[in-house]
């Protein structure tokens, strides 16, 4: 009964309001009273913003009463209005879920990118100003093993172990030795006083600080980890590095990488893919969304690297390969993310 309750409303609000939701619909007016609701979204309320270092900014977002508390690594969208447009990006929560639950706070750790669509506007947040936000979701979760755990970071992928180290930090008892490798420029590691702090926390755990311009690539610093579980977080080229070490030496491995693949391909094809109806040329050279916004097509989209889901649709028929994974699609009819699948053959879209 519940779900054709749904479906009807659902069906009612596009077809009669015009709407995704009666919520959609209704919108303007819960503003006048609750400033930023958005349908499908929560609210936080931001309650402190800090520079970290030059191009580093650091967010305090007092959440929603009914806001699902995260687990230590996964992340969040964050939703600004920007110009008139709602603009989304991903970051993963800095902070322990017990904040959270006793203090009603995430923290955030963002890298501002100058030429991006969101970061930039980072810093002009102020105390008091409202954002949206979503449910936590990600499978980058620590759990325990009868093993010792290594975790890499490298630049902003700090920001989950913070999480899940803060998290430990609350119980106190590391059953097995865990020690992080963080890479970054020298002098642009993050949250060091933290680290240290957590290192005095817990006496199982152990970091160093290294730069690829004085340690090398991180291949070179993990042969005395062969028997260690490995959880990764940084740009692709660091994950390459540690999924190579982990194939060799048969060692478990999990990883968020925030930057694609690129795609090569040694000869340029082009398919004929239909969008809604509409029949658009399109090449095996680079990812569906990027050439979609070339052509000015409106699609939604989010991150651009696929972890916010924003830009999924129905392939209908056709084949594409996921770039993160290189897995090729079957032609049957299924949902894939836009940002992260080449065209292989001609394809059959629904928004």
């Amino acid at each position: 009964m519940k779900s054709l309750i749904n479906r009807f409303s659902r069906w009612g609000s596009r077809n009669l309001l015009h709407h995704d939701s009666l919520g959609g619909y209704f919108e303007p007016v819960i503003q006048l009273f609750k400033p930023n609701w958005r349908a499908g979204l929560y609210r936080a309320q931001v309650s402190d913003v800090s520079l970290l270092l030059e191009g580093v900014v650091a967010i305090n977002l007092r959440v929603d009463d009914r806001w699902p508390i995260h687990q230590a690594g996964q992340h969040i969208d964050l939703t600004l209005e920007i110009a008139g447009k709602l603009v989304t990006r991903v970051f993963t929560v800095a902070s322990s879920p017990n904040l959270a639950k006793t203090k009603n706070t995430i923290r955030l750790v963002v890298k501002i990118q100058p030429e991006g669509g969101l970061t930039h506007q980072l810093p002009v947040l102020t105390r008091g100003d409202w954002v949206n936000i979503s449910a936590p979701r990600g499978e980058f979760v620590f759990e325990e093993s009868k093993q010792s755990s290594l975790f890499l970071a490298a630049g902003s992928g700090i920001t989950p172990f913070i999480a899940i180290l803060s998290s430990l930090q609350k119980e106190r008892a590391i059953a097995q030795p865990i020690h992080l490798i963080y890479y970054a420029k020298p002098e642009q590691h993050l949250l060091v006083d933290e680290l240290n702090e957590l290192s005095q926390q817990l006496p199982r755990f152990t970091f160093e600080l290294m730069s690829r311009a004085v340690h090398g690539d991180v291949y070179e610093q993990l042969s005395d980890y062969i028997n260690a579980k490995l959880l990764v977080c940084g740009p692709n080229k660091f994950y390459q590095s540690a999924k190579e070490f982990a194939k060799i030496y048969d060692c478990a491995i999990s990883a968020e990488h925030f930057s694609l693949m690129g795609i090569t391909e040694s000869t340029t094809s082009e398919f004929e893919v239909s969008l809604n109806g509409k029949q658009l040329s399109l090449k095996n050279t680079s990812p569906l969304l990027n050439q979609l916004l070339t052509l000015g097509e409106h699609v939604n989209y989010g991150c651009k690297i696929g972890i916010c889901h924003q830009c999924q649709c129905t392939k209908k028929s056709g084949v594409v390969k996921d770039i993160r994974t290189g897995q090729v699609s079957d032609r049957s009819e299924e949902l894939i993310q836009l940002c992260v699948s080449q065209v292989l053959t001609d394809l059959e879209l629904e928004t």
